[in-house]
């Protein structure tokens, strides 16, 4: 299981701030890095370490097809660095939920009762959607 460092809190609002108004971008802030980005910034792991270094939309899609769907990467990831699932009304700031965008599954990371990712929906200048509306979420520390 991961371990959160002990300045999480302000680690994960400098990282929330820092791509608050970041556009959608394959290989930079899409919701698997986006994820991943602010997992490392209150861990200091980086989640993406197995799956880094796609460019575009193309190679995106031949990474998430590689593991079977977005969902099925999620559990890898959480397999490989021994991250336990959750119930999603259980997460709490800094875990990463799965949940369907109305374009299929994407990844976020809960912020209260609210879950920010790339997406339509916009709260300080983050995608959103509601807990409630989510499929997974994993504990992170």
């Amino acid at each position: 299981m991961l371990k959160r460092l002990d300045n999480w809190p302000e680690a994960l609002a400098a990282a929330l701030e820092h791509v608050q108004n970041k556009p959608f971008e394959w290989g930079e802030n899409d919701c698997c890095l986006f994820a991943c980005n602010i997992v490392e910034a209150i861990t200091g792991t980086d989640l993406a370490s197995p799956f880094r270094g796609y460019k575009n939309r193309t190679e995106a899609f031949e990474v998430i097809k590689g593991y079977g769907g977005i969902g099925k990467l999620a559990e890898s990831v959480a397999q490989e660095f021994s991250i336990p699932e959750i119930e999603p009304l259980k997460a709490r700031r800094g875990d990463v939920f799965l949940f369907n965008n109305g374009n299929g599954e994407t990844l976020g990371i809960c912020r209260g009762d609210l879950v920010l990712a790339p997406g339509k929906e916009k709260l300080d200048g983050l995608p959103i959607t509601k807990v409630l509306d989510t499929l997974r979420a994993w504990e992170i520390g």
